[in-house]
């Protein structure tokens, strides 16, 4: 991305290819990403007198929040919602500085309908729920880091478990249990208090907001980062030049894996090595909108049926939006495969999904259609980390680690929320501080 020499500020690397170095007064800190964790840290460096600018790869703002807007209605095709509102800094932001509602969504119905159309009764519910927190319980008390949560399973799963598994593990995680470590079945970090809650007005209203009176520059995509004692020189793929003092590195993790962004010189082999090892999970969705509801609500359907992991889980978004909706979720491998289906072939899987559960009902024609392709994405590559075979918290701490000028930040980097908006968030904020304390 960039291999010239750092003239102003004296970085001695050689040259590579020419670029047009972008003129005018310059910035002291580069920000690579607006999404939450890039403007977090951007707002927080300005605010403090720092000249930012925010490089960008895609055509919009929020990285992996995408707020998707047909019919009249806000529909979050990434990241949905707020976990844990009880210690979370985006609870305050949302409703005393945006004056925004949030709708909490914990305790709605859940609705399980078996292979054989069945409903899953109370009594069944609670039997697989107690074999999943005893599983749990187990993984994080005798399991580790160095094996698969496969190790710690039962050499036959019943249909239930297996079902149970998927729907709150691999779809929590966005990972098969064979990658999975299994002393963190459930994800990492610190306990959510205080439930969960949506943004009915959007979360690109929460990013708007964080995004006011900063310099962003869409359409950035950063290939080469030269980085040095005096500075940072950013090279973009149409051949732009960026310089400044520091930069703050919120590149996914899926990216980082990738390898598309180079680092002249290399990263360290610490931060080298937690690239490798943590994990990026992949749940997708698919957003069906009806004229009219043909299913039980408000809350989760999940639909257990002959094929395990396909549609397993489907949220009512009608609350959300205030007209008929389905929010409908595939993770992990089943994500991967159906991610090569065309919409048509999509949905026509997702609607014989949504008839098998509700046989009798007359299913209308869905009046609007919204999907992700989360894996496919260049600039994410992913959903979000999880905890891979081999993964500690220590290995966040290494992503986090500041290098020389480069400070990283992103729902990856934290230990205490990781794949979390309030994660991203609060990383920014940590990144930022870095800079600033440094002389």
């Amino acid at each position: 991305m960039r291999r010239r020499a750092l003239l102003a500020g004296g970085l001695a690397l050689p040259l590579a290819a020419s670029g047009a170095v972008v003129g005018g007064k310059g910035a002291d800190v580069l920000v690579i990403g607006a999404g939450l964790a890039g403007l977090a840290c951007a707002q927080h460096l300005q605010g403090a007198g720092r000249r930012v600018r925010v490089l960008e790869a895609r055509q919009r703002l929020g990285g992996r929040i995408w707020t998707g807007r047909v019919a009249g209605c806000a529909v979050d095709l990434g990241a949905s919602w707020l976990h844990g509102i009880a210690n979370n800094p985006l609870q305050r932001v949302v409703t005393r500085e945006l004056v925004l509602p949030l709708l909490p969504s914990d305790g709605l119905g859940r609705v399980t309908i078996g292979p054989d159309g069945q409903r899953w009764s109370e009594v069944r519910t609670a039997q697989a729920d107690a074999w999943l927190a005893s599983l749990v319980q187990r993984a994080e008390q005798d399991g580790t880091a160095a094996q698969p949560l496969t190790a710690l399973l039962p050499p036959a799963l019943s249909a239930d478990q297996r079902f149970t598994l998927i729907a709150d593990v691999v779809h929590e995680l966005g990972a098969e249990p064979g990658v999975i470590a299994a002393d963190a079945p459930l994800g990492d970090g610190q306990e959510l208090l205080g439930g969960d809650a949506l943004l009915p007005a959007g979360l690109d209203r929460l990013v708007g907001h964080l995004a006011r009176g900063l310099d962003i520059r869409l359409a950035q995509e950063v290939r080469q980062i030269q980085h040095g004692p005096q500075g940072v020189r950013v090279t973009t793929a149409s051949g732009e030049v960026h310089q400044a003092r520091w930069l703050c590195c919120t590149v996914p993790l899926g990216v980082l894996k990738a390898g598309t962004v180079v680092f002249d010189p290399p990263l360290p082999a610490a931060k080298q090595r937690a690239i490798a090892t943590l994990g990026v999970g992949l749940l997708d969705k698919l957003v069906l909108l009806f004229p009219r509801r043909f299913w039980d609500g408000p809350g989760w359907l999940r639909n257990d049926g002959p094929v395990p992991g396909l549609w397993s889980e489907w949220f009512d978004l009608t609350p959300v939006i205030g007209r008929p909706g389905l929010m409908g979720f595939n993770a992990a491998d089943t994500a991967r495969r159906l991610a090569g289906h065309s919409d048509g072939e999509l949905v026509a899987s997702a609607l014989a999904q949504l008839q098998r559960c509700y046989p009798q009902a007359e299913i209308p024609t869905p009046s609007a259609v919204l999907r992700t392709r989360w894996g496919d994405d260049p600039f994410a590559q992913g959903s979000y980390s999880f905890p891979a075979v081999g993964s500690t918290p220590a290995l966040r701490g290494a992503l986090a680690q500041r290098t020389g000028p480069l400070v990283w930040a992103g729902e990856a980097t934290s230990t205490a929320f990781p794949a979390t908006l309030q994660g991203a968030y609060l990383s920014g904020l940590q990144a930022a501080q870095q800079v600033l304390i440094t002389p």
